[in-house]
């Protein structure tokens, strides 16, 4: 029996006059499944933000993937998609905004005017673009800072790492930023950075060479005059010392800690790979795989998690696995501590930072070595089992000119490792002297005096624990953070990316 494939729908006169989109940057994986699912990715994101407009790439992308386009207000869009059970969603970073569609070839004839108006038609009606920033600005003040402290202390160490850099802010915006926008500033900041020559796309599922040609030729007709080339990135500074920040917030229940370095390490570096599966000896996410959670979680039952990340790390959805398309050209090597209880926070802080720079002066044995290097070469290969993750790797591989899909090189580089060779690459880049720790706390002055004066943090539990991990304990409450007071900072809640 044949398969079947979608029909082609035809590109509108006005959708055209430009000329195709280039071949190579339409990346295809034809097979037989049913639905079809297309990503669209622009070299753009919040690095795109002029300063005072923090904010604008993600207002703009987000009210053309939720708001009105084609002659269509967006509540008869939805009525459209609805019945079809397809999706139009859009992701917005640091530097890359993607809109991915899904539909069911049954209904792409119906489906894909929708999306392709969604990229070339948007209306950026008042209405519009006055509800997606007004929900922003709600997603920044009450839901990062007022509700989220885990991503909040994320966001600040990236602020800290970052600073006076673009990756300094969140890719949501700023308070001042999202509220200094119009109408007009949206259209312009599309033609500029949502537009041809920023464009790479993927798709999969069962069409044909009719919808290839037509993807090519609907894109070609995304704005052009004034599209700007990839945005430069200003050089890095290193930060000077070991500092802390803390955000102020009396109402919160617990404390939440991230720390981390800057690196000079991204996909295409020769010991990314060996940092890959540094990280994960340290702490993989959301599995017992690394010696944080082992040590913190398993064995004291501090919190939820304790996790390590060699690059940029944003969870894909309820999964444990990464989200594709927050590919940066500057990275960090990062540790995430999970909430802990007030009482708590001092010691855990402690315990990470003792067992970060034990990582960094000791390495891996070699007992560790060979256990993490099979685990990361089977779990690596899970990153990528469903089809919108697949095609996600294809663009991240292109924005970082690797010449072999991403994935299946990691794997093999890491069965080539040494240890000598890992333990090496974590002394070269993690430089702990520059070590960044950002923290979310209930009486920020009385933690900020508390490690400053390394007084002790002794720990009690509820239950009992066996006589190694207490004797480990009595060297853990002592153990110095090494920041001096001048070297943390107290921020008041309402000024954080105010």
């Amino acid at each position: 029996m044949a398969r079947k494939t979608a029909p082609a729908p035809k590109t509108p006169e006005s959708a055209k006059g430009q000329g195709p989109l280039d071949a190579a940057r339409v990346l295809a994986e034809i097979n037989e499944s049913p639905v079809v699912e297309i990503r669209v990715s622009f070299d753009a994101g919040s690095i795109d933000d002029p300063t005072g407009q923090e904010g604008l790439t993600f207002v703009t992308a987000t009210t053309m993937a939720e708001g009105g386009a084609g002659g269509r207000r967006v509540a008869e869009r939805e009525r459209l998609l609805f019945p079809m059970a397809a999706t139009i969603d859009v992701q917005v970073e640091r530097e890359q905004t993607v809109f991915a569609g899904r539909a069911h070839r049954d209904h792409l004839a119906a489906f894909y005017p929708l999306f392709r108006d969604t990229l070339l038609n948007p209306s950026f009606d008042l209405a519009d673009v006055q509800r997606i920033q007004a929900r922003s600005l709600s997603q920044l003040t009450q839901d990062l800072r007022g509700a989220d402290d885990e991503s909040l202390g994320k966001e600040l160490l990236q602020a800290m790492v970052f600073e006076g850099h673009p990756y300094g802010r969140p890719a949501l915006g700023t308070e001042q930023g999202l509220s200094n926008l119009t109408v007009e500033d949206l259209r312009k900041q599309r033609e500029k950075v949502l537009c041809g020559a920023r464009v790479n796309v993927a798709l999969s599922g069962a069409v044909d060479a009719d919808f290839l040609k037509l993807i090519r030729a609907d894109l070609g007709a995304l704005p052009h005059a004034q599209c700007t080339a990839r945005a430069e990135l200003p050089a890095l500074q290193q930060p000077a010392s070991r500092r802390m920040w803390i955000v102020d917030k009396p109402e919160a229940q617990s404390v939440a800690t991230s720390m981390g370095v800057p690196i000079a390490v991204t996909r295409d570096h020769p010991d990314h790979a060996a940092l890959m599966l540094a990280a994960a000896h340290l702490g993989q996410h959301r599995t017992f795989a690394g010696r944080l959670m082992q040590k913190m979680r398993g064995e004291r039952g501090l919190n939820y998690g304790d996790y390590a990340y060699a690059e940029h790390f944003v969870q894909d959805g309820g999964t444990r696995f990464p989200q594709t398309n927050v590919s940066r050209r500057n990275q960090y090597f990062s540790i995430w501590v999970r909430p802990v209880p007030a009482e708590h926070a001092h010691f855990a802080l402690r315990m990470a930072v003792r067992e970060l720079e034990s990582f960094v002066q000791d390495g891996l044995s070699q007992t560790e070595f060979d256990r993490i290097q099979v685990f990361t070469q089977r779990y690596f290969a899970l990153f990528a089992q469903t089809e919108q993750a697949r095609l996600g790797y294809a663009i991240d591989t292109r924005f970082y000119g690797l010449s072999a899909p991403y994935l299946s090189t990691l794997r093999e580089q890491i069965g080539k490792l040494t240890r000598e060779q890992v333990n090496a690459a974590i002394k070269r880049h993690v430089d702990l002297s520059r070590l960044q720790i950002a923290v979310v706390s209930p009486d920020a002055a009385g933690f900020a005096q508390a490690v400053a004066s390394d007084a002790p943090s002794p720990i009690t539990y509820a239950s009992e624990k066996p006589a190694d991990v207490l004797t480990e304990d009595e060297l853990i409450e002592g153990y110095p953070v090494r920041v001096s007071r001048d070297a943390i900072k107290v921020l008041p809640l309402p000024t954080v990316f105010h």
